[in-house]
C-alpha cells in the first residue's frame, strides 16, 4: 500500500503543479482533431496517465511534459478517427482486460491498489478501456493493411536456430533494449533529426528522449522493447548491438522510412529453450512486430497529414 500511495502522490503533485502553472483554471478547448476537442483537463489527465506508465517522465521539465502529453493525446485522436473509418470500437472486452491486467502487473499493484490509483488520478474504467482499445484496434488496422508486405526468411531463421540449438553450450546473449524510432519523408531531414535526438539524449537521457521524440509504440514506456535474445535480432541490428557497453546506444540504423537508435539497458546470458517450435515462434513474432512497428509509424504520418488538426 505504501508504494501506491507514494506513486499517487508523485503523479498528482507533479501533474497538479504543471497544469496549474501553464493553464488557466477554467476549462478550455485547446485543440481539435477533426471533431474531437482536446481541453486543458484532457492534457492534465494525459500527463497523469503517462507518468503512471513511466514514472521517469516526472524528471523532464514542465514545458516538455506538456508538449509530450499534447502530442500523445493528439496522436490518439488521429488514430481513433482513422480506426472508425475501418472498424467499430467495442466488443473487445477480453483483449482489453488482458492488457489492463498486464499493466497492473507491470506496476506491481494488487487489484485494490490499482483501482485506488486510477481513482486518485481521475482515470475512469471507461477512459482506460478506450485508450487501450484504441491501441489494440490500431495494431489490428496496421496488420490488416501490411500483413502481406511482411518479409520473413523462414528458411534462414530455421537454419540459424538449428545451429544454435546444436551448440553444446546452449547459451546466447540476451539484451534489454530501448528504442527511438523516427521516420521522415525527406532524406535531408535525417541528419537534422539525428542531431536533435542526440542533443536530447545528452540533455535528458535516452529513455526520456524516447518518450518525447520516438515515433515507435514503445515511446510511452521510455522506448522499452524488453529482453531480446541475439537470435531474435536481425543481422544488422545484432552487429550494432553486440559490442555495446551497458548504458550506451547505437548509431542510427537505417530502417524503412527512417532511422532507429537502440540503447542497451542491461545484458545477460540466456539458456535456449530446448523446444525448436517455441523458439521459432518467438523469433517469427519478434521479427513480425518489428516490421509492423515500422509500418505503423509510416502509416501514422500519412494519416496525420490527412487529418484536420486545429490549434485554438
Amino acid at each position: 500500500m505504501k508504494k501506491v500511495k507514494i506513486l499517487t502522490f508523485l503523479i498528482l503533485i507533479f501533474g497538479f503543479l504543471t497544469i496549474n502553472n501553464l493553464y488557466a483554471k477554467k476549462l478550455e478547448i485547446l485543440y481539435k482533431v477533426e471533431n474531437y476537442p482536446i481541453t486543458n483537463k484532457d492534457i492534465a489527465k494525459e500527463i497523469n496517465y503517462l507518468i503512471m506508465l513511466n514514472n521517469e517522465l516526472k524528471t523532464i521539465n514542465e514545458k516538455e511534459l506538456i508538449q509530450y502529453a499534447t502530442k500523445s493525446i493528439i496522436k490518439e485522436k488521429v488514430k481513433k478517427n482513422e480506426i472508425l473509418k475501418n472498424f467499430q470500437l467495442g466488443g473487445n472486452e477480453k483483449l482489453v482486460l488482458k492488457q489492463i491486467e498486464l499493466l497492473r502487473n507491470n506496476l506491481k499493484l494488487n487489484q485494490s491498489e490499482f483501482e485506488n490509483l486510477l481513482s486518485s488520478l481521475d482515470i475512469s474504467k471507461n477512459y482506460l478501456n478506450e485508450k487501450i482499445e484504441i491501441e489494440l484496434m490500431w495494431n489490428k488496422l496496421i496488420y490488416t493493411i501490411y500483413k502481406d508486405k511482411l518479409v520473413i526468411d523462414e528458411i534462414k531463421i530455421k537454419k540459424k536456430l538449428k545451429e544454435d540449438l546444436e551448440n553444446p553450450s546452449n547459451f546466447l546473449d540476451e539484451y534489454l533494449l530501448h528504442e527511438i524510432l523516427f521516420t521522415t519523408s525527406k532524406i535531408s531531414d535525417l541528419e537534422t533529426n539525428r542531431l536533435k535526438i542526440e542533443k536530447s539524449i545528452e540533455d535528458i537521457g535516452f529513455e526520456n528522449t524516447a518518450n518525447v521524440l520516438s515515433e515507435a509504440p514503445s515511446s510511452k514506456l521510455g522506448g522499452k522493447i524488453g529482453w531480446i535474445k541475439e537470435n531474435q535480432l536481425t543481422k544488422e541490428v545484432f552487429n550494432n548491438v553486440k559490442n555495446l557497453k551497458i548504458g550506451d546506444y547505437t548509431n542510427p540504423i537505417n530502417v524503412p522510412g527512417g532511422q532507429l537508435f537502440l540503447f542497451l539497458k542491461d545484458k545477460k546470458k540466456s539458456k535456449l529453450n530446448l523446444s525448436f517450435d517455441e523458439e521459432y515462434k518467438k523469433i517469427i513474432l519478434t521479427e513480425q512486430n518489428r516490421q509492423l512497428d515500422q509500418y505503423s509509424s509510416i502509416y501514422y504520418k500519412k494519416t496525420e497529414l490527412n487529418t484536420k488538426i486545429y490549434d485554438n
